[in-house]
This record gives C-alpha cells, structure tokens and sequence, in this order.
C-alpha cells in the first residue's frame, strides 16, 4: 500500500528540542557517546543465541510506548500480538495513547524522564535521536547488532548506505528503521488528469507546461462534462498540513522550473544540493518563473481559488462529485488522495497520470530520493530504563525477518495471508512469493499491527506480492511509476538526512517554522495576485532574510560538511 503522507515536521522538532533542552545535561553536544555508555543498565535475564527461539526461556514482560496506527483496533486483543508472544516468550505491557496525543505525550514523557523500556513506531529523526544520546536516554544499539543481528543484517546486505543514514556523531546507532522500499513512494509527485474529458476533447496527453496550459483552458471553456454548466474545475489541489498527499497546487508543477523536493528528511522543504552546497529552491530564478506559470493558470480562472484551502476531505468531494465529474487536473502521490480507491462511482479508474512536464528552459525532472527506504528515522528505540536490553533488542530483530513483516502488514498467515504456489505471478510479472487474501485498508481491525512495528520491505518483497486483478493498485503504481516517471527521476540534487548537534537542532526548529510560514505566504499571494512576483521578488527575498533564511542553511551546510566532508 502506499506509504501515508508525511505532513507534521517542523512542530514536533520544535517541540522535542525545546523540551529536551530544559532538561539537558552539561557537556560538550559531541560527547554522546559517553553519556550513553554510562546509562546502559546491567544485562539482564539471559538470552538465547542469536536466531534462537523462544528469546527467553521464563516469560517475562518489556514495557513499551508506541505511536499507534488509527486501523488498529486493538493491539493488545490482536493476533500479531499473540504470534509475537508465542514465538519470543517476550509479552508487551503496551503504553498506547490516541492517535492524535501520541507525539505530545512522547515529548512530554522523554521531557520528565519516566521512560518506558523500548518506544515503537515513533520514527523519530536523527536530529531528535541526536539529542536523546547526548542525554544518555536511549542505548546504543551496535554491539547487539554485531551480536543479535541476524535479521536487521541483511537490511545491510540489501542496502548498504542505510548503515551510514542511522549512524550519529559519535559513530553509533540507537534506534532502527522501518525499512519500507516503496518504489512508487520515491517519485511521488504526480499529476492526474480525467482521462474521459481528454478523450472527448480529442486532446492528447500534455507533456509540456503549454501544452498542460492549453489543456486546462479547454477544461474551462470547452463544457467536457456535458452538462452545460460553468462548473468544471481545471486544477485544484489542498494545503500542505492538511491535505492530500503531494497534492498542494505548486507541487508536481514547479518541477518543470526548478528541482523541487517537498519534504527533505530532517523536515525541511525544497531544498536542493548542488555540488556539496545546500541552497534553497523557493530563491532561485526557476521558482520565480514557476510562479509566474502559476499567476498566469490562477488570473484565467484554471486553478481552483479554494486549493489553497482545501483540506483532503474537500479535494475527495470534488474528486467524486455526485452528479457530473467536476475535477480536470490534481497533483497527488496516488489516486486515493482525491477518488474513493476502489469506490461505487469507478472515478478511481478514470484518472491518469503524466509524465513530468517539460518547462519553457527544457527542464523536465522529477524528485527521486535515494534515502526513501528509511529516511534515517528510528521506529525502535531502547531506552535507558530497559532491564532486559538483550531480549529488547533481540526482539527488534525479530521483526525484520520475513515471518514477522508480513503477519505485521498483512494479518495471520493462511487466513489473511498464505505463501504463494508456483504458478502464482508477482505484481511485477515474475514468480509471487506471497498472496494477500483480505485486504484490511484503513479498516479497524486486530489482525496486525499495520506498519507499526519496524518490517523490511524491499522493492523485490513489494513487488513479489501475487497480483490480483480486482486489486490492481501496486501493479498499476508500479507501471506508472515505472513508465512515466523513473525516466525523469533526479537522485543527485537531494539532500541526505542529516544529524544535528542540540544547538543546531533547537535553532533549525525555530527558523525552519518562520521560513516556511513566509514561504508558503508569500507563493500563495504571488499565485493569487495579491504580490507581483516581478515587483516585489526583491521584498520576498528579503522577508525571507529577515526571517532567518541564512541561518537556516548554514545549519544545514555545517550539518553536511561535518558528515560527508
């Protein structure tokens, strides 16, 4: 399934900086190591070998915090939770609080200090990990993966920069990563047409912005629905904190004009690397020119007024508006974001996506990150108050192997799932290694954990899935993704995650919510009309200043040098 949207950065960085800071001990930021090293509890019951099962041969109980997945129904009535027991003889006194507190009540429990002994499905960043090390907080983790690590190695084996990503200042790691390959999740900025109107129009599929231009004027003036009304809407699309995935209106679009990564894994956005140097795409020339392109769509009445309002149910509205298809163009990571996938109304099927657009200055490009199967966030952490850390982490490991990745995602194996037969062919065409017989969705359910736990997803693991032809969403994401825009995806220009100092990382939180607020302000008024983006550039630019934008970067430069120069 496609990977949930990453809206909320900058806060919660804020968040944890502010808070960690109040308690932080003296010393040097770089000392992590012997803070951590300090804090490490005594060992605890023994385990098995490494591969060994059960873990222990006594049941005992580790106490864990999770962010929970609002599909779970239950954690602790469920059947994950179960075959993990039995398998590990490891049970979990789960601390779950709601969807919506999970993140404030972490900041405030990592604040006070009363930890419990392993926290799961946080994904908390290196820049947050960086300072809970300092701090002594959390264990560092590489002697039991040297020890223990018979499943999390062959993340390794599979992708070796993941090693460096998860690594902090002081050479060790102390938290593991949901490793997740979603292929079509690395190139995710995508634009949907309704294939029916270009059909009826007799147009082709755009592949330039005039071309995209032309297209939505005859949305407009050209009555493609047929009802004889006014009320097509060419392009829409949602704010960025509260709506669709990638489906903002400068999104897909400013690639055309300048490289244009939404979300940089520390939670920065549009940001670009250019030959060892971290610069800002919203101060090139190419974003003002892509604004430009953008004033022109929105002064001839093309982009929706209300994209820069809409949240994701109100773009889902206009997607399946009852009567007559209203929705010409959306940008959007997947379908889902604006159609009911699978819904009565069959508007899912309907739309189609295009290859990146070619720009004025040939420019043609889409954002593919090289750090997509991680992005170097911790999902397991264990902490300083652990009084089995062996069994913790051994129990970590448990959850990469293949067993324990697919009863986690998918359910119970030979009722929700079962292991493919011979003749069974894989969404990508070759020899499937699994079926999925019941396809939860976001339905509440206690038949898994839904991506809470960490797992390890290949592409090839994605894709090895049998195909089923009533659920034809990955084989269709896969191809699209494939066709359309792999021949265009852009590695280079990306900006890897990053590690800051405490300093670093309570200043970066500050200025990264006054930059981006101005940034965002200032591209919705240039589109709009309420700033011309010729006459006041200069004035943006300086607000921009004003706000910290110097700073801003030369945290991150410093964060890069210090790791990769």
């Amino acid at each position: 399934m496609f990977k949930r949207r990453f809206a909320v950065f900058c806060t919660i960085l804020t968040v944890v900086s502010i808070v960690l800071a109040a308690c932080s001990p003296a010393g040097s930021p770089g000392e992590a190591g012997s803070a951590s090293e300090a804090a490490a509890p005594a060992a605890g019951v023994a385990v098995a070998p490494a591969g060994e099962f059960p873990i222990v041969s006594e049941p005992i109980t580790i106490k864990a915090f999770i962010c929970p997945n609002s599909s779970v129904k239950d954690y602790n009535d469920n059947e994950y939770t179960r075959w993990l027991t039995n398998l590990t003889n490891i049970s979990l006194e789960l601390d779950i609080p709601p969807v919506p507190d999970a993140q404030q009540k972490l900041n405030l429990m990592l604040a006070s200090g009363d930890l419990p002994e392993v926290i799961i499905g946080c994904n908390i960043r290196l820049d947050q990990m960086q300072i809970l090390a300092q701090q002594g907080l959390v264990l560092p983790l590489n002697d039991y993966i040297d020890k223990y690590g018979v499943e999390f190695k062959k993340v390794y084996e599979a992708y070796p920069q993941i090693e460096d990503l998860i690594t902090l200042l002081d050479g060790k790691i102390y938290g593991l990563p949901h490793v997740n390959d979603c292929y079509h999740c690395s190139m995710s900025q995508k634009m949907w047409v309704y294939q029916p109107w270009l059909d009826k129009l007799g147009l082709e599929v755009p592949t330039t912005t005039e071309e995209f231009y032309q297209m939505l004027k005859a949305f407009k003036e050209q009555d493609p629905n047929g009802n004889g009304l006014d009320d097509e809407i060419p392009l829409s699309g949602t704010t960025f904190t509260n709506g669709g995935w990638h489906s903002p209106i400068d999104q897909f679009i400013m690639n055309s004009f300048v490289y244009n990564d939404v979300v940089t894994p520390n939670g920065a956005r549009h940001l670009i690397l250019e030959d060892g140097t971290v610069k800002a795409a919203f101060t090139e020339p190419g974003w003002q020119e892509g604004l430009a392109y953008l004033h022109k769509l929105y002064s001839e009445g093309l982009i929706d007024p209300q994209a820069f309002t809409n949240d994701s149910s109100l773009i889902q509205q206009l997607g399946e508006n009852a009567d007559v298809p209203i929705l010409g163009a959306v940008g959007a990571g997947w379908y889902g974001v604006f159609t009911q996938n699978g819904g009565p109304s069959g508007r899912w099927k309907e739309y189609t996506p295009i290859a990146p657009l070619e720009g004025p200055s040939g420019m043609r490009q889409t954002p593919r990150t090289p750090y997509q199967p991680t992005g170097g966030q911790a999902n397991f952490v264990i902490t300083n108050q652990a009084k089995n850390p062996e069994a913790a982490f051994r129990l970590a490991d448990v959850f990469y192997g293949f067993d324990s990745t697919t009863n986690s995602v998918f359910g119970v194996e030979g009722e929700d799932w079962v292991r493919a037969s011979d003749t069974d062919v894989s969404i990508a065409g070759g020899k499937a290694l699994y079926t999925v017989l019941k396809v939860w969705g976001g339905e509440p359910q206690n038949r898994h954990w839904s991506q809470t736990v960490p797992t390890f997803r290949t592409n090839e693991y994605r894709m090895a899935q049998t195909y089923n032809p009533d659920d034809p969403l990955e084989r269709w994401l896969f191809e699209w993704t494939r066709d359309l825009m792999e021949p265009y995806g852009t590695t280079d220009k990306a900006v890897p995650p990053l590690v800051f100092t405490e300093e670093q990382s309570k200043l970066f939180g500050e200025l990264n919510t006054s930059v981006l607020t101005a940034v965002d302000e200032w591209t919705a008024n240039f589109i709009i009309g309420n700033a011309d983006v010729e006459a006041d550039w200069d004035t943006y630019l300086a607000t921009l200043n004003d706000t910290g934008l110097p700073q801003f970067l030369e945290i991150y430069q410093t964060a890069y040098d210090a790791k990769y120069k």
